[in-house]
């Protein structure tokens, strides 16, 4: 009896979800495409994001400052990403209004990009004389002593504004219940699903999940990441057209036909 393996170069099982690979680099492809030629690609406006500029507005009428909260997360997490890229149109936007930004950093690689970021957003505001040097600064990379530090800023300096975008974890509810007591407007976005509902209370506005990428490509308008979000986009509808061709031909009494749209 011949015990050899079954030796094959692919196994056509398989052969839908390389068929969902290929559609999936198609709208990449085409997205990008779209992204580099037209002025930009249209992302759905999320109510968080909108009430940024309100937010930094009543700061500036206050003369109160602007908190920007980075997380605790390192360059290692990709809300980490988002909260950098997010950082540069925040500063840009206090530095056109007057505001002061200040942002406590938990990771000090972090601390250094987002002082970066800042300083070419006021340079690009033509107001480089107007950034005050060491509004971006290292804390602690201790989570409850870097939480300490930021609940006593926001007791002390009563900020207008309190933005929390990228990771967080179990300093969520101590950030944002302390932010809420002081009478600020709180906008969050956070990508760790076991946070969000802390956020959801205690925040006036809160980006869910996969809404804190958007938010970093919607503001950052860079075509890569527009791209990027709107594949993504066009992937998930393609889900859902698959999901109710399956359940159709479930209901036609023929679900051997979606049998192999089902297995994707």
């Amino acid at each position: 009896m011949d015990s050899s393996p079954d030796l094959r170069w692919f196994n056509l099982d398989r052969l839908n979800l390389l068929i969902g690979l290929f559609l999936f680099l198609s709208f990449l492809a085409i997205n990008r495409v779209r992204a580099r030629n037209l002025d930009s690609i249209y992302i759905r406006p999320l109510p968080g994001l909108k009430a940024l500029d309100e937010a930094i507005g009543r700061a500036t009428e206050m003369g109160r400052p602007i908190l920007y909260v980075p997380g605790i997360g390192d360059m290692s997490e990709v809300g980490t990403l988002a909260a950098i890229t997010i950082s540069g149109p925040v500063a840009r936007r206090t530095a056109e209004l007057g505001c002061e930004l200040r942002v406590p950093c938990y990771d000090p690689v972090v601390a250094a990009l987002i002082d970066g970021v800042a300083r070419q957003a006021y340079s690009e505001a033509n107001r480089s004389d107007s950034y005050i040097a060491g509004s971006v600064y290292y804390v602690s990379a201790t989570q409850f002593a870097y939480v300490a530090s930021v609940t006593g800023t926001m007791l002390r300096d009563r900020p207008a504004a309190n933005i929390y975008m990228g990771a967080f974890y179990a300093e969520s509810l101590f950030l944002a219940e302390t932010g809420n007591q002081t009478g600020a407007v709180q906008i969050a976005g956070c990508d760790q699903v076991t946070q969000l509902p802390f956020f959801v209370c205690s925040c006036d506005y809160t980006l869910l999940g996969e809404e804190l990428y958007a938010a970093s490509a919607y503001l950052g308008r860079e075509p890569d990441q527009l791209a990027t979000i709107a594949a993504q986009d066009w992937a998930k509808a393609l889900a859902v057209v698959v999901v109710l061709l399956g359940i159709l031909f479930a209901l036609l009494g023929r679900p051997e036909l979606g049998k192999w749209l089902q297995t994707s």
